[in-house]
């Protein structure tokens, strides 16, 4: 549907201007008076259908995605509008001309168009996939049936912000050593096409047998310098190759349980998953949702297929009257502290909170690991780097000591 721009008057005499999604230039101009404004000037802007539309699909769609800090902020106001007595349809009036974000922007206008033709609200929300996840959906239809909309959506807004925080830390710990590869590779290249056949000819000249490190990196700079492009493609075509496999679900579940099994790595994705399946569950539990439908939305955050896989073995079990954390146990995937927690909590009747409390317990280990691993890092990538310098000045140093020997 085509979004509209509007500049116009409210009953009071306000002078106010926004957007409105509707079919037509002559629905958005009926639709307006409805909600007390009266346009003096209405053109349209986009195409933003609820579903994807062509647009949508290009490569600029991509700065217009719907970050997780975008949508915490956009729950943060609309749980404060709510909680100030502010109605749904004014509160989301009010979320439009503040958001910037221009495809949340569009799809919060046409939410609350729906819901002011009366739409329940998170059935809305959920036209909008791309924007408004499972877990966000039936968080809102909960607490729609309950009346504690602005408590579930002050919960919603933490769990966002957490998984937002989770994201950078995770992004953090990547960035470093990323850089320094890419860094390492150009230097690298840069030496082997530039500064060592230049050296090569001192060594030409004299005619002097070389030593084996230093033909390698002849050899090496040769290929280079003839064959750069060739690589630059073979790399390319490998990375895509690779990209391509772990799409597929064979390379996807390969790669989901190889990242388990790493040394270092593996525990703190470990860590993150269970911090994350922990947190969504409790969390959905908190708002009102049964267990059996937590489990089905929470299995799809967790990004994992090993963990998916023995979440979806304890819904399973759990239909059959078993309880949850038996399964979870026996799957081997979850730490003995988890399913401790969570057996304990089933025992009281308080899974929520022993699900909080695990989840806090697992935010700090991942902080703590992070740190950890960032601080390693930094100095085996300089000593990774130092050492390849090294042997390469070796190479260089080694047949100009012996050119000077002979000379003497």
């Amino acid at each position: 549907m085509p979004q509209y721009e509007y500049q116009g008057i409210t009953a009071t005499g306000k002078s106010i201007k926004g957007s409105v999604i509707t079919d037509s230039v002559n629905a958005a101009k009926v639709q307006l008076r409805r909600d007390g404004i009266y346009p003096s000037s209405l053109r349209e802007m986009s195409d933003v259908a609820g579903v994807q539309s062509k647009s949508s699909l290009g490569f600029s769609n991509y700065f217009k995605r719907v970050t997780t800090e975008d949508l915490a902020l956009m729950t943060r106001q609309l749980a404060t509008l709510i909680g100030a007595h502010i109605p749904l349809i004014e509160a989301l009036s009010a979320l439009t001309d503040q958001i910037e974000n221009p495809k949340l922007k569009a799809a919060v206008a046409q939410v609350k168009s729906d819901v002011n033709e009366g739409a329940p609200f998170h059935r809305a929300l959920s036209r909008f996939e791309d924007v408004f996840t499972d877990i966000y959906v039936n968080m809102v239809s909960a607490g729609e049936a309950s009346g504690t909309l602005e408590i579930v959506l002050q919960r919603l807004a933490d769990f966002l912000e957490y998984q937002d925080r989770l994201k950078k830390k995770i992004a953090s710990a990547l960035a470093y050593p990323i850089l320094m590869i890419v860094v390492g590779f150009a230097a690298m290249l840069i030496i082997f096409t530039k500064v060592i056949p230049q050296i090569a000819s001192v060594f030409t000249e004299n005619k002097q047998t070389l030593p084996v490190l230093t033909e390698i990196m002849l050899a090496i700079s040769n290929f280079l310098v003839s064959w750069w492009w060739a690589v630059l493609i073979v790399i390319a075509v490998v990375f895509e190759s690779i990209r391509r496999y772990l799409k597929t679900q064979s390379g996807s579940r390969w790669w989901d349980q190889f990242k388990l099994r790493l040394p270092v790595f593996g525990g703190l994705v470990r860590m993150i998953a269970v911090s994350r399946f922990t947190k969504t569950l409790g969390t959905m539990l908190r708002s009102g949702i049964p267990l059996l439908t937590s489990l089905g939305v929470v299995k799809n955050v967790v990004d994992n297929f090993v963990i998916k896989r023995a979440i979806d073995q304890a819904t399973t079990d759990l239909t059959e009257g078993a309880n949850i954390s038996d399964p979870l146990k026996r799957s081997g995937q979850f730490p003995p502290l988890v399913t401790h927690m969570i057996a304990v909590g089933e025992r009281t009747g308080e899974l929520e909170e022993m699900l909080e409390k695990v989840s806090e317990h697992y935010e700090y280990q991942v902080n703590s690991k992070v740190q950890t691993l960032t601080s390693l890092l930094e100095p085996i990538m300089i000593f990774l780097l130092a050492g390849m310098v090294l042997v390469i000045v070796l190479s260089v140093i080694l047949p100009m000591l012996e050119i000077n020997n002979a000379a003497l």
